[in-house]
């Protein structure tokens, strides 16, 4: 095979190779953008959220704290669902289209939980950015 033939052959074969990578790239029906993701939202977005939601069945708030934590004081209405105690195992007893509201004492916690929930299917989840910290120093209602 002569030097021009094999570097046209070449040529070919990446051109091919290059059509076909970007064909499945463009092809794709997945839109990043469109992905199920965890909303971080500030205390006063969460208190919006909770007010438009008070009365559906179909929002649920969820605090990762520990059962102590949760007794001193939580958001009205909260489900306590410890994150350190079999928080994913716990997961599969909670309906994925419903909307989740998660938080913690400063927002770690809540941010794993919520990401842990995320790879679990769960498609509307908020994060409480900051926490029931960020929730009390805003003057905002508790209950024991």
């Amino acid at each position: 095979m002569s030097f021009k033939r094999g570097l046209t052959a070449l040529s070919a074969f990446i051109l091919v190779c290059t059509g076909i990578l970007t064909g499945c790239a463009t092809a794709s029906p997945v839109d990043d953008v469109n992905l199920p993701a965890v909303q971080n939202i500030s205390v006063a977005e969460a208190k919006s959220l909770i007010d438009r939601n008070v009365v559906s069945a179909d929002f649920i708030i969820l605090d990762v704290r520990t059962p102590s934590e949760y007794a001193q004081g939580h958001i009205p209405g909260a489900v306590n669902l410890d994150y350190y105690a079999s928080f994913e195992a716990s997961l599969s007893a909670f309906d994925k289209t419903k909307t989740y509201l998660v938080y913690c004492r400063t927002g770690n916690r809540s941010a794993s939980a919520a990401r842990l929930m995320l790879d679990n299917g769960f498609a509307a989840i908020y994060n409480i950015q900051g926490g029931i910290n960020v929730w009390i120093s805003g003057g905002l209602p508790l209950e024991t």
